[in-house]
């Protein structure tokens, strides 16, 4: 008798014990604010009028979870569908391709960077590549000027072997970065960032402020594509504005959160999720914080997390355009 209370007591502390864990990962977390008082212009310029700009949207694979998964406060019956995104963007001078996705050797490559644990905790289905979609349009990688990555995190810069002979754009700062963090840190896959034949370019922010942030990059001197720092997430992210000809104005976030929801909410990640993907936390908090913020100050712009699939929905499909 006293054997099988003790082993009840045991059970129930290893219940309890499981019980506050996972209470305390979802429990709701509002960021109330910057680290820091700051002085911010909370509205983007007007966008531009003339834009030619054609934007597309395609995902070249998902994984489904509960949404309190995705963020603190979520809803552990709703599920949420995580995306491997990309765009095609198409400008009068040039046509590229943000983000992209994963590649065709991903099963290999997760294979061979991810431990057990790992594998299983990023699990995805594959559907088609960007390498693949464009072949079954009549489009090839010589249609593609560059790739833009938001950041070198695996599954962005799972695209970079099906594009070698592509540039690939970042800042400098991040790739840096990468290659230094990839020894230790499974959010980065070396061959990604190591391969010679693999042709890099760096964005350098050299314009002036754009809204909240200190400096920017407008790409084509027509202000229809604005790169902007956006470093937390890693050490050199960035986000990208784009002003279609519809009208419609989108900015691509990259993984500074991986829900609207969240950034409505000022939620971030889950503690066990930021210790595992954020490079520095407080400065996305701070991030997640001021999106929250540009929301309410432009209510036509369209917030897009890179793997958000209800967001991300929202615009055309490949080789629909709009």
């Amino acid at each position: 008798m006293k054997k099988r209370y003790i082993s009840a007591l045991a059970a129930g502390a290893i219940v309890l014990a499981i019980g506050g864990m996972i209470t305390y990962q979802t429990w709701p977390r509002t960021i109330e604010g910057p680290r820091e008082p700051m002085e911010l212009t909370l509205e983007f310029p007007a966008a531009p009028q003339n834009s030619e700009i054609r934007i597309s949207q395609f995902s070249t694979g998902y994984n489904i979870s509960p949404e309190a998964l995705i963020y603190t406060g979520g809803n552990f019956f709703e599920q949420h569908q995580s995306v491997y995104s990309g765009f095609v963007v198409e400008h009068p001078r040039s046509t590229f391709i943000l983000e992209g996705g994963i590649g065709t050797n991903i099963a290999r490559e997760h294979a061979e960077n991810f431990n057990f644990f790992y594998e299983n905790l990023f699990a995805y289905t594959a559907t088609e590549t960007a390498k693949e979609l464009l072949a079954a349009n009549g489009k090839s990688q010589s249609d593609v000027d560059f790739i833009a990555l938001t950041h070198l995190h695996w599954d962005h810069a799972a695209i970079i072997p099906d594009f070698l002979d592509t540039p690939i754009l970042v800042t400098e700062n991040e790739l840096n970065a990468a290659r230094e963090e990839a020894v230790e840190n499974q959010s980065y896959f070396q061959e990604y960032l190591i391969n010679p034949e693999t042709e890099w370019e760096f964005l350098e922010f050299t314009d002036g402020p754009y809204g909240p942030f200190d400096k920017s990059k407008d790409m084509f001197g027509d202000r229809t594509v604005i790169a902007v720092p956006m470093a937390g997430h890693t050490a050199g992210s960035m986000g990208f504005v784009v002003t279609a000809a519809s009208g419609k104005r989108y900015f691509f976030i990259g993984d500074t959160s991986w829900s609207i929801e969240a950034i409505k909410k000022a939620h971030p990640r889950l503690p066990f999720a930021e210790n595992i993907v954020d490079h520095d936390v407080p400065m996305v908090h701070d991030q997640v914080w001021l999106l929250q913020q540009i929301m309410k100050a432009n209510p036509d712009l369209m917030i897009v997390p890179t793997h958000d699939g209800n967001v991300v929905k929202q615009i055309s499909a490949y080789p629909a355009f709009e």
